[in-house]
This record gives structure tokens, sequence and C-alpha cells, in this order.
């Protein structure tokens, strides 16, 4: 196999013999006419192969394999094997599948409402109608059981006035339970009254039917203005049945 650094020293050598030859003729004293084109041959068979070699050198950058030279003897071969690059490696594993489109607020988000809610669903201490009740007293709870009592505690805001919602404004509040019943609240102070700082809020109670299913308790407040038409309200709540997911409150045994 031929390199281009070996290609050029061939072809300095050969020019070199050439220069040798006619300066051994010149030197002589004279040159005779076969003498003086022997040494012309040379010359052009020199120049010939330094052509070649050049050739050879080209051909070998330029495509796979080369072979080469006709008419001075020189036969020469360069093979050049293609490398392939190694396959880049995927960080991560596979690609993973493009999440969907993001949700974007539907219209009702943004349009005035008359009442702002705030609710507590509470465990209590004291026996249902079924004589069923809690182990703890007075706390936040999304769990019951059936038969117990939940305590909805809640404040009303007139969004049009900013003003909290009282008995003093005539307004009527009920509870509404996922099996119809109603329970009518009443403005009272948390604890009856035995803590003197204790917040004024509204509340209702509705004992949970032995025979209630399982499940989610998807209630509502209805809110009835003096002289207004009424409002209903429904707690915000995130439901999936795929994901497992219900936030709203839930009787489970």
């Amino acid at each position: 196999m031929f390199n281009k650094a070996r290609a050029i020293r061939l072809g300095a050598l050969a020019m070199m013999g050439a220069t040798l030859a006619i300066s051994a003729a010149c030197s002589s004293g004279g040159v005779s006419d076969a003498d003086y084109k022997k040494v012309q041959q040379q010359l052009q068979d020199e120049q010939s192969t330094n052509q070649q070699l050049q050739a050879t050198v080209a051909a070998a950058k330029g495509s796979p394999s080369a072979g080469a030279a006709s008419g001075g003897g020189l036969i020469a071969s360069v093979k050049i094997t293609p490398t392939t690059p190694a396959p880049t490696p995927t960080p991560g594993g596979p690609t993973p599948t493009p999440a969907p489109p993001k949700a974007t607020p539907g219209p009702e988000y943004y349009q005035p409402v008359p009442y702002a809610v705030y609710v507590e669903t509470i465990a209590t201490t004291t026996a249902s109608k079924y004589n069923v009740a809690s182990s703890i007293a007075c706390t936040p709870s999304g769990v019951f059981a059936r038969g117990q009592r939940i305590v909805f505690r809640f404040q009303v805001t007139d969004t049009k006035t900013g003003k909290l919602l009282t008995d003093q404004d005539g307004a009527a509040l009920k509870i509404v339970a996922p099996n119809g019943d109603e329970s009518i609240a009443s403005f009272s102070q948390r604890g009856g009254g035995k803590v003197p700082d204790a917040p004024f809020m509204w509340s209702a109670t509705w004992d949970i039917p032995l025979d209630f299913a399982l499940g989610a308790v998807d209630y509502k407040i209805v809110i009835t203005p003096k002289g207004g038409a009424s409002y209903t309200w429904k707690p915000p709540a995130l439901i999936s049945a795929s994901l497992g997911e219900d936030t709203r409150p839930k009787v489970v045994q």
C-alpha cells in the first residue's frame, strides 16, 4: 500500500537518477546520439512513473479503491475500508410519550359569582339518631362511617358587598345531602358558646343512613337571600376513576 509521503520520495529518487545519468554522459567528454536518446528515454520513463504514483495517491484519497497505471509496468492497489459510526445511545431508554396538552380553565371561572363559600366537614362525638358517634370531637375530617353524624360548618361572603352573610340578612341556607336529605343551617357560635372568642358560622348536620352506599358524599349548599333567587354552591373536587382520585368526603365503612 502506497501513501503520499512514500510516493513523493520515490518520485524524487527517480528524478535524481535521471539527473545523474545526464551528468555522467556529459562528463565523458561527449555524448553520442544513441547515449543521448537512451538517457532521454530513461528520463521520460522516470517522469511517467512519478505521474503514476501521484495519480495512485490522488485516487486513494477520492475513492475506496484504485488500481492503476498502465504503460510503466507499475500496478498499485489501494483499498479504503469505510468506517460505520457507532449508534448514538438514547439517554434514559425509550422516548417517553408526550404529555397531553395542558387544560385551560373554562369561562365559568372568569364569571362573577354572588357568593364565596368556605366550608369544613367535621366529625363529632355527639351521637346521631342511629346512636353512632365518632371517637374524635369537633375535628375536620373527610372520612366517615355509616350511622355517624357529619357537621357542616361554613362561612358565606356576599361578593357584591364584601360582607359575611349572617342571620340578620334574612337569608335561608341549607345542606342538601347525596340522598336528597335536607338540613336547614343555623348561624351560631362554634363550641356552643363555651369559648368566648369562638367564631360565629353557619352549621348544619346530616346523619349518614345505615344503608348508604360506600363512597363520596356529594353534597351542596343552597343559599336563598331575602327576596332573591337561590344560588347553589358545590365544593370543587378532583375526581378521576382511572387514577383512583376523589377529594370529596367519603363514607368508608
